[in-house]
């Protein structure tokens, strides 16, 4: 199993693209286009934080390798998260996410 790596948000306003920036003050992240706040969550929030980029990337906002310069993110990662924006909209981000059950291995038979 992989271990997701979180986005590195950097203290101050920063530029994604020429337009749109984030803001880090106090542990809360705020999105701007131009000066117009448009979303804000928790540093530690990352359901957020996938569903905001991943609409940055739909919306034309943005391009893949602006966000993932912008926030040091795995671009296979925002790929998987557009695709799913795209087939189940935001939501999906805030549901339970559907595990596969484990299944137990198997021991090797004994040698008669």
């Amino acid at each position: 199993m992989t271990q997701f790596q979180l986005p590195l948000f950097q203290d101050g306003v920063n530029l994604i693209t020429p337009h749109l920036g984030y803001q880090k003050s106090d542990g809360q992240i705020l999105y701007l286009n131009g000066m117009t706040p448009v979303f804000i969550h928790d540093e530690g929030d990352i359901a957020s934080f996938k569903m905001i980029v991943s609409q940055f990337y739909l919306n034309g906002a943005a391009k893949q390798a602006q966000l993932v310069k912008a926030f040091g993110i795995n671009p296979l990662a925002l790929k998987r998260w557009v695709k799913r924006a795209r087939e189940h909209g935001p939501k999906c981000f805030y549901e339970p996410g559907k595990r596969r059950p484990r299944t137990a291995k198997k021991k090797p038979l004994p040698n008669p």
